[in-house]
């Protein structure tokens, strides 16, 4: 005897009606092949398609877009000799160092 796989209390997942249908809820006990091929196909596989030439289009001007703006927003440069020499400068007491010749230096920094 044939056991059917029961979708509802009064359907079947092959199609088939009939008052003498075995049916069960447990897929493991089906034995008909029609209903186990629907119960396969009720997870469908997700359809993989190839993009249209307007998602292409769209994709590449968002990409052209963040790359302009990743180019203007560049990072602060690196701190260069003087720049470091002008900190420590700044991190010293006093605005007066020490004479390089015979006349007071005044503080020299941008």
């Amino acid at each position: 005897m044939v056991l059917h796989y029961a979708v509802s209390p009064e359907g079947i997942a092959c199609g088939r009606t009939g008052s003498n249908l075995s049916h069960t809820p447990s897929v493991g006990q089906v034995s008909c092949k029609l209903c186990l091929r629907s119960v396969e196909k009720a997870a469908p596989e997700p359809v993989r398609r190839t993009p249209s030439l307007a998602e292409l289009r769209a994709a590449a001007k968002a990409e052209k877009a963040a790359a302009a703006t990743r180019e203007t927003t560049s990072p602060a440069p690196a701190a260069t000799v003087r720049d470091q020499w002008c900190q420590h400068l700044h991190g010293l007491p006093g605005r007066n160092r020490l004479p390089r010749g015979g006349a007071r230096q005044v503080f020299v920094c941008r």
